[in-house]
């Protein structure tokens, strides 16, 4: 065993050095500069993740803060609702909480945890499935530096150079969209990646002994817990592994290994952490085709172009030009992508659209490797080859380069989600609150009631209370309601069972919070510059 490692180590240890030197280093500099607290509060390196961390961190809060007994009571930003969100990243970071550990390194240890776990397993993947120790690295760069033809814009005044907000394509860059805002699409991905690894590696090693039927098994356990770590990427895997399976189908006995845990396991935490907690099942894996781009398959195609640029026949001419050179299994590897190509562009998957690019993002994973393998060939044809090789590599990465150089500058791009004094409010509330006790406030994506009081709201932002099947229109209209003041303001008090009221700046702005008729009618539980938080439990008891 000392010796096969040795040899293998000695046989990809400089690609390998490489890839930790560049996109290893990248990140593991990046990722402690995403978040800092700092004595005026904390602060977040990108609009991306301003927007999306604030929901992270109050899920981290409860594993951090919270009685285990209370950890699933209710859903963050829908008090009532159930916990159907793939909280197992957050979890890891509130546990680290939990023991000690401060918010900013709790949330950043892991990251890079999972980060180079990630590069190491697509590596592992890339250089069995493209029979190569130097391609791998070509792809994942072209994998990360995605995507499109956004560079034109360098000169103008747009910054987030792959978004186009007419079809709800927010970023096409992978790190941008996904790898750091999405806490969840990180790990989901360095799981889904080794998972493949695994099974591979049993085909491949051709031998069904008690070693392969281990491997398959915990491969199965680890694909099982993806539905409570991110349900996209588990739809990816599912296609992937289901496909290769089948290619399989000579082993069938011996794939039962990772079969049945894997359905075990993901049937069991659906049923428990999910079935029954979306409400509004019909925006749901909704027939959806062309996705948001309307205008015909002309205009489809020319918008894919646009996005991607010109990835896709890339991919369509690596996968045809190695096509008799590939094993059946490998074949269906790369198929697998344009299954999933398909089906995204097909069937809407969650009511906001965007959040099938957490699919068509696996599928630029797959067509990286796909356009390696025709770039190889295109730099085999002499001095011309070469010369169109290094152009149409520059015209994919081009976007991703400058969008990669822009998320570096967190001097420029630091927000601040929560200040010093609210998060003190918040911690005070924490400690001296029931921890079921259910706060009005306004729909803020950072509610400093959801962050750091760790308190179930009524309603926070409404277009993640859509996304996850929740009804909000009726919720908002009492809301309103409620702010207004009055004798239906009681009632829907005693209808939604408020404890306490918070009136900001936001709750004035946004729903015309009635200050008279608070002080005049409720006493001051908390307060501080920014918000005054009302005592209405006498209502509801």
């Amino acid at each position: 065993m000392k010796i096969e490692f040795q040899r293998i180590l000695s046989k990809y240890k400089w690609p390998l050095l490489i890839l930790f030197l560049t996109w290893g280093a990248y990140f593991t500099v990046l990722w402690p500069r995403i978040i800092q607290m700092r004595p005026d509060g904390l602060y977040l390196g990108h609009p991306n993740v301003w927007s999306d961390w604030a929901l992270h961190i109050g899920i981290a809060s409860i594993f951090a803060y919270k009685s285990p007994q209370f950890w699933f009571a209710y859903h963050p930003i829908y008090a009532g609702g159930k916990f159907t969100y793939g909280f197992l990243t957050d979890a890891i970071s509130g546990i680290l909480m939990r023991f000690g550990v401060s918010l900013s390194p709790a949330f950043i240890i892991p990251s890079i945890i999972f980060t180079l776990g990630l590069l190491l397993g697509m590596y592992v993947l890339l250089c069995i499935v493209l029979k190569s120790k130097w391609s791998p690295i070509l792809a994942i760069s072209l994998f990360f530096l995605s995507s499109g033809m956004g560079f034109i814009n360098f000169l103008g005044p747009i910054k987030d150079y792959s978004r186009v907000d007419s079809i709800q394509w927010y970023t096409g860059n992978y790190i941008v969209g996904m790898l750091i805002p999405q806490r969840g699409f990180l790990l989901g991905m360095a799981i889904s990646v080794w998972v493949v690894v695994g099974i591979l590696y049993i085909f491949f090693k051709k031998e069904d002994n008690t070693n392969s039927k281990i491997i398959l098994a915990v491969c199965g356990v680890f694909a099982g817990i993806l539905p409570i770590t991110q349900i996209h990427c588990f739809i990816a895997l599912v296609i992937i592994t289901g496909l290769l399976c089948l290619s399989f189908i000579k082993k069938w006995k011996i794939f039962l290994w990772y079969v049945i845990p894997a359905g075990v396991v993901s049937i069991f935490l659906y049923l428990t952490f999910i079935y029954g907690g979306v409400q509004n099942q019909n925006q749901f894996f909704v027939w959806f085709p062309g996705w948001t781009i309307k205008g015909g398959f002309w205009n489809w195609a020319k918008t894919w172009l646009y996005l991607w640029g010109a990835m896709i026949p890339m991919a369509i001419l690596g996968f045809f030009i190695y096509w008799k050179k590939m094993s059946l299994q490998i074949k269906t590897f790369f198929l697998s992508f344009f299954v999933i190509f398909a089906f995204s562009n097909l069937f809407l998957i969650q009511p906001i659209p965007w959040d099938n690019s957490k699919l068509f993002l696996w599928v630029y994973f797959g067509f990286s490797a796909l356009a390696t393998l025709f770039f190889v060939w295109l730099w085999s044809q002499k001095i011309i080859g070469k010369i169109i090789t290094v152009v149409l590599i520059f015209f994919l990465t081009a976007t991703g380069f400058l969008t990669l150089i822009n998320l570096q500058r967190t001097d420029q791009n630091s927000y601040l989600e929560t200040n010093t004094d609210d998060i003190k409010l918040g911690e005070l509330i924490r400690k001296k609150t029931d921890p079921l006790a259910i706060f009005l406030t306004s729909t803020d994506h950072n509610s400093f009631i959801m962050m750091w009081a760790v308190r179930p709201i009524l309603m926070g932002y409404t277009a993640w209370v859509e996304n996850y099947g929740f009804p909000y229109q009726q919720r908002w209209e009492d809301i309103n309601a409620m702010y207004a003041g009055g004798i239906n303001a009681k009632n829907l008090f005693k209808k939604y069972n408020i404890s306490y009221v918070v009136v900001g700046q936001n709750e004035i702005n946004n729903f015309h919070a009635n200050e008279n008729y608070f002080n005049q009618s409720f006493s001051v539980a908390f307060q501080n510059k920014d918000f005054t938080v009302y005592d209405v439990r006498g209502i509801i008891k």
